[in-house]
């Protein structure tokens, strides 16, 4: 899962919200969805938060201020 980008991420748990939202999608199928959403969320929230230590670091070297 570390190979993707941020942006994959995003779009994959996008995809998995829709399918979990379809009502044709098995209790079976939801619950491995489910997991599989949960775990790519954790990933995608692990990489945000390092891309927001970047631009903190950047915008320290610089000597900008920090936005919010």
């Amino acid at each position: 899962m570390s190979d993707k980008s941020f942006t994959q991420s995003l779009d994959e748990i996008k995809e998995i919200t829709k399918k979990l939202n379809d009502s044709n999608t098995s209790m079976e199928d939801s619950i491995e969805l489910f997991k599989q959403g949960t775990s790519m969320i954790k990933h995608a929230k692990e990489q945000l938060e390092t891309i927001e230590g970047t631009v903190k670091k950047v915008l320290e070297d610089n000597k900008l201020e920090d936005f919010e």
